[in-house]
């Protein structure tokens, strides 16, 4: 069964995808670099999809640095985002991204190193260009604030090692947190001063550009993760005005695309809206609706994953209401988002006790976590009342067994 949200997509899917073929043509996107000196010649440059998740998400490209120079390149059909980073950065934790977008023109990067982050100028389309004005002139902008923040990386790291810290309570940690507070009040300074704010404000609204739009839509969708999550009521309004304004001008965008589909989902999710309905496999083999297991019931939906430790200890949490209420009217369905095989899933499920169904989102492969509006980042909680309507995404269980209290005892 699809409810009318699912409906919507779906025709909406089909109309962009039909527009897209007949307004566009493969072309190959080339990307090259120079000044990565800093890098190992073993280091590779990678491309990732916009907001995929570099831990398990493929590369759509790649390139290895050689005497600190890279090309790669790769095929589009239309303008959309992508995200480049070193490999070895990755495998550290500690990395930086460099967006661009994939249009027709050759983009060359000239790296360089500063304070011990790297620097990026491009030449390539407007778009690119214009996006990495709004990067430069931050980074040019707190420059005093990453002076101070490397040479107190550099105490650190001759003290403690590389992921080495003071303990709590001693001299170097009272200098450390006096530090930090000292570069907070310096960064709210510059941007008081310095203008900043006023220049992006006044660059967004009066040159708007493909880059204007990814900004606005950065920010829109920040809010929109923010909502889910701590519940924030709704999006940033400021920011919502500047997209429809920009959004007349690139109707067709990627971006236009992506950040509907992000508020349509938003407003599907609202308190009192049907739960989007879903079918997923089960480890029993089997396939299954959320509308078939919770129909007439108080139900939890429960979206976790084995590698999300946060997650897990949610959904232990609901254990001793899921066993006081189940014969009561509540049940709970669990959708675990794994990547590559089920193996910790299942050691997670047997080691944590979990009694209720357990379905799986292997590889995002049943977009589950989109649907919900979830990140790749964690999971997310939400009460279902018995008419299979939201009644809230839940940040704290105490809301669940206050709810229960009141409905079912």
């Amino acid at each position: 069964m699809k409810n009318p949200v699912q409906l919507f997509f779906v025709a909406a899917a089909a109309v962009f995808l039909a527009t897209a073929c007949q307004n566009s043509k493969v072309y190959t996107v080339n990307i090259s670099g120079e000044g990565l000196d800093f890098y190992p010649d073993s280091s590779r440059m990678l491309v990732f999809s916009d907001h995929a998740d570099f831990r398990y998400d493929k590369p759509v490209a790649d390139g290895y640095i050689t005497d600190g120079r890279f090309s790669l390149s790769f095929q589009d059909s239309i303008t959309r985002v992508y995200e480049m980073v070193v490999e070895s950065d990755i495998l550290t934790g500690s990395f930086m991204t460099y967006s661009f977008f994939s249009d027709r023109e050759p983009l060359h990067f000239t790296f360089s190193e500063k304070y011990g982050t790297p620097r990026a100028e491009v030449t390539g389309s407007s778009d690119n260009e214009e996006l990495y004005l709004y990067r430069n002139k931050s980074a040019e902008t707190y420059e005093a604030v990453d002076s101070m923040s490397y040479e107190l990386t550099k105490w650190r790291v001759s003290k403690y090692g590389e992921g080495g810290y003071p303990e709590e309570g001693t001299e170097d940690y009272a200098f450390m947190l006096a530090a930090f507070n000292s570069m907070n009040e310096m960064h709210a300074r510059i941007t008081e001063e310095s203008g900043y704010d006023k220049w992006l404000d006044d660059r967004i609204r009066n040159h708007k550009s493909l880059a204007g739009l990814q900004k606005v839509c950065s920010k829109l969708n920040s809010s929109i993760q923010m909502m889910n999550l701590i519940g924030q009521a709704t999006v940033d309004q400021v920011s919502l005005k500047l997209y429809y304004e920009y959004r007349e001008l690139y109707p067709d965008s990627w971006l236009v695309q992506q950040t509907d589909a992000a508020l349509a989902t938003i407003e599907s999710l609202k308190p009192g809206m049907p739960a989007p309905d879903f079918s997923a496999p089960a480890l029993d083999g089997e396939r299954y609706s959320l509308s078939e297991l919770i129909e007439g019931r108080i139900a939890v939906l429960d979206c976790w994953a084995s590698w999300c430790r946060p997650c897990r200890e949610h959904s232990i949490e609901l254990i001793p209401l899921y066993e006081e209420y189940k014969d009561k009217g509540f049940t709970v369905v669990g959708v675990a988002r794994e990547y590559d095989s089920l193996d910790d899933m299942r050691h997670a499920i047997e080691s944590d006790g979990y009694p209720w169904i357990q379905l799986y989102d292997l590889d995002g492969a049943e977009g589950i976590w989109n649907l919900y509006g979830l990140s790749t980042g964690g999971g997310g909680i939400f009460l279902i009342d018995s008419d299979g309507r939201i009644v809230e995404k839940v940040n704290d269980i105490a809301s669940v067994k206050a709810y229960l209290q009141q409905h079912l005892d």
